[in-house]
């Protein structure tokens, strides 16, 4: 990697990523921690604890907020580019300039290994990975790479531009839009959790006929299970966001640009809006739905519905800074019961 700072103003000038910008156009070679940099790199700088560190490193270029801006501006040959968003310059950059080339991995495009069915349809710079299975009228995007033992199973339609790790699996008939990520061992489309139960309580499984259907610009992380529906659609919004160890049940429907921490769990044919975030831990009972810009933390669970944008903990969930004045009592509830013990005893002398 080698470019100047200009050639990064110029590839981001669609985005008002940058406010302003002064210093030196320096050779930039890599984006490091901000602790192990130096002449060549550029860092990025959102919190006051970091400062300290770009002072004595004296690294080539900063990306920082206009908060701090002025703080580097006496260091010599050090370039500021300020941002009104440093993290989302952090992410644009890394990925343009620093992200892995999964395509340089030492294989040919399509390895020998590979089990591609004669219907299978590959676009053009389709890279297939050791032992990876390609099942038939499975379709792969343009620019899209399977990597070493995943199974693509048969109907599937992948799109362009995307990702599928080590040891995932998509299920028959799925569909994932354009630039999603399916991280190493999740699995898109296993059976849903259906059953019916006889006079005696013994089990039935109700076959799972349904698919699921994941937008564009997805990341579903390791370890993710997405259950297909029992008769439709399981469907993930664009550019949803699952961390690892989640599970979404059948029917479920998540809005656009959900968020979801590690260990999520979303019962059965529940429907989230748009820009939901749940917290690590935190889960949804069957059927509730959940409207759009609400937030869940503290290992809160949904058991019914709610509608109103805001941030909420608890089970049942309530408004966060309700939940937080009921924990503070909660705390003091053995000396408040003594207190009412003890008044109770001196009125009954």
């Amino acid at each position: 990697m080698q470019i100047s700072i200009s050639d990064i103003l110029n590839e981001f000038s669609q985005w008002n990523l940058f406010l302003k910008y002064d210093g030196p156009d320096k050779k930039i070679t890599g984006m490091p921690d901000i602790r192990e940099s130096g002449e060549g790199d550029l860092v990025f700088v959102e919190s006051e604890e970091y400062v300290p560190y770009v002072q004595k490193q004296k690294p080539s270029a900063v990306v920082t907020n206009e908060k701090l801006a002025d703080q580097f501006s006496k260091i010599s040959n050090t370039a500021v580019l300020v941002s009104p968003n440093a993290k989302l310059a952090q992410a644009l950059l890394r990925q343009k300039y620093m992200d892995r080339d999964l395509r340089d991995n030492g294989w040919p495009q399509i390895h020998e290994t590979a089990v591609i069915h004669d219907s299978a349809i590959l676009q053009p710079n389709v890279t297939i990975g050791p032992n990876a299975v390609i099942s038939k009228n499975a379709s792969i995007g343009e620019n899209s790479t399977v990597m070493a033992n995943v199974v693509i199973e048969e109907n599937v339609t992948i799109g362009a531009d995307c990702v599928i790790y080590p040891n995932a699996v998509v299920s028959y008939e799925c569909v994932i839009g354009d630039r999603c990520i399916i991280m190493s061992g999740a699995v898109i489309g296993a059976e849903g959790f259906g059953f019916a139960q006889d006079r005696n309580q013994k089990s039935y499984r109700v076959p799972q006929l349904g698919n699921v259907i994941i937008g564009n610009d997805v990341v579903v992380g390791a370890n993710c299970t997405i259950d297909r529906a029992t008769f439709n659609s399981t469907k993930i919004g664009n550019g949803c966001k699952f961390d690892n160890l989640i599970h979404i049940a059948h029917n479920v429907e998540v809005g656009e640009d959900a968020l979801m921490a590690a260990q999520c769990g979303v019962a059965g044919s529940t429907k989230i809006g748009k820009r939901v975030r749940f917290g690590g831990q935190t889960g949804t009972y069957d059927h509730v739905v959940i409207g759009d810009d609400t937030i869940f933390v503290h290992r809160s669970a949904v058991i019914q519905d709610v509608e109103e944008p805001g941030i909420y903990a608890g089970l049942p969930p309530i408004p966060l800074r309700q939940w937080s004045k009921s924990t503070a009592v909660f705390k003091q509830l053995e000396s408040l019961k003594k207190t009412v013990d003890s008044l109770a005893k001196n009125k009954s002398k």
